[in-house]
């Protein structure tokens, strides 16, 4: 019965652990496309708030990692799930499309983090760091999408800003 059980934890600690080290795999791509973003950002400010928010998710991906610790990464199940957890990048290149695509992985992120929140956890203080980076990567991602839609078509091709037309009476 005692082995029952600890083979029953050891498999829940081994999900935890993929689960882990899933989640820092999602801020390890999330920080490397805001680095990608920050060095396109024409905005100083801007570039080196994407380059701290940056620097914020390769703690988290540390952090998760050091959690999850060594996996073995070797087995078609790990691979298949790195494959399916990678965005590609845009095709195009310059801001708003960095911006875009930034902004899908933080989202990729927050969901992933609110996918674990919502199962039971054992560990309160991993429920509160895991809420922690949630919230950070909803932040993150309200920041990036204000910061697309900030990118007006008129903007970006250099033309005069349209002005709406008046409602009809």
């Amino acid at each position: 019965m005692n082995a029952e059980r600890d083979a029953d934890m050891d498999a829940e600690r081994d999900a935890l652990n993929s689960t882990l080290a899933r989640l820092s795999l999602h801020a390890t791509q999330c920080a490397e496309a805001l680095v990608a973003v920050a060095a396109a950002a024409s905005d100083p400010q801007i570039r080196a708030v994407l380059a701290h928010r940056a620097n914020l998710q390769r703690c988290a991906a540390a952090e998760l990692a050091a959690r999850a610790g060594p996996l073995d990464g070797t087995t078609p199940a790990a691979g298949q799930a790195r494959r399916r957890d990678t965005l590609p990048p845009p095709a195009e290149s310059g801001e708003l499309p960095l911006l875009r695509y930034a902004a899908q992985h933080a989202a990729r992120a927050a969901a992933a983090y609110g996918e674990v929140l919502r199962q039971p956890m054992r560990e309160p203080e991993l429920r509160l760091l895991l809420a922690h980076y949630y919230r950070g990567a909803t932040e993150l991602q309200r920041l990036l999408e204000q910061r697309a839609m900030e990118f007006t078509p008129s903007r970006i091709a250099g033309m005069a800003a349209r002005r709406p037309a008046r409602p009809m009476h």
